[in-house]
């Protein structure tokens, strides 16, 4: 999987936790991306007199339980626990104010609240709570539908599918006339989008661009498929080389042209022109 990493807006938050308490920093809600390393934020601006002793991170569970991350302390180090073991990293070097992780190699399953507790001295024991989302960027897909043929009707020209988290959107660009539908699936931890475009095909449709594009939060642009349209249709024949005909003339042909899709053959002379649709 190709991925692409989001410039993210922070949005701090600052919470006075008690009249002679310092304050506590962190992020109300964080975005990452699947498979990139994303930054949890914890700083704790200490009073004159106090402090900080160490910094705990837990993540929330169902049922009000929690799972605890790691433990950060400036004097005897960090210690992460078992189920993150690989997968957190503090900052270097370690400060008692600054309780800021890195989650490494985001998944899905990372999802969810996680909560900072600093540990202060005298003031006490300090909480605040981060909202973890991950994205999953689409790897979309383009197939072409069945053949276009002049004077079929309305066909399906191609669709174009994408599943992410959250949902991807898709539209279609071209000068050909045309319509499209789309269908959305829910999936456990995605959701997939499948756009159709139908044209009636017609001669002047041939080799005409049809581009899916897909947008995503995931992506730093939008991702373009382009698909080249084929319509077959009958030949148009043609005949040339009468010109200028006059009596005793020496080697006078005539020739047959044809401008069908797929391409037909012809022969100069007496004979006859033929396409592959007659």
């Amino acid at each position: 999987m190709s991925l692409v990493y989001v410039p993210l807006t922070w949005v701090f938050t600052s919470s006075l936790i008690g009249s002679s308490a310092g304050t506590v920093k962190t992020e109300k809600s964080v975005t990452g991306v699947l498979g990139l390393d994303v930054t949890l934020t914890c700083y704790y601006e200490a009073q004159e007199g106090e402090k900080v002793s160490q910094v705990v991170w837990s993540k929330k569970i169902s049922g009000g339980q929690s799972i605890q991350i790691a433990t950060l302390n400036a004097e005897f180090g960090a210690h992460v626990y078992k189920e993150f073991e690989g997968r957190v990293k503090e900052k270097s070097p370690l400060q008692p104010e600054d309780g800021t992780i890195i989650l490494k190699n985001a998944v899905q399953a990372d999802e969810g609240t996680y909560q900072c507790r600093v540990i202060t001295f005298p003031a006490g024991n300090f909480e605040a709570d981060l909202k973890l989302t991950v994205l999953v960027p689409p790897l979309p897909t383009l197939n072409p539908g069945p053949p276009l043929v002049e004077g079929v009707g309305q066909t399906i020209a191609a669709s174009c599918t994408a599943e992410g988290n959250p949902a991807p959107r898709l539209s279609w660009q071209t000068e050909v006339i045309g319509t499209n539908s789309s269908r959305t699936f829910d999936h456990t931890r995605s959701t997939s989008v499948t756009s159709e475009f139908y044209v009636v095909p017609v001669r002047s449709m041939n080799g005409k661009e049809l581009t899916c594009v897909i947008s995503h939060p995931g992506f730093q642009e939008e991702k373009r498929i382009t698909h080249v349209l084929s319509v077959k249709y009958l030949a148009e024949a043609s005949i040339q080389g009468h010109e200028g005909w006059f009596a005793g003339k020496d080697g006078a042909s005539l020739q047959c042209l044809c401008d069908g899709n797929p391409h037909h053959q012809s022969t100069s002379g007496p004979g006859k022109a033929f396409h592959p649709l007659y």
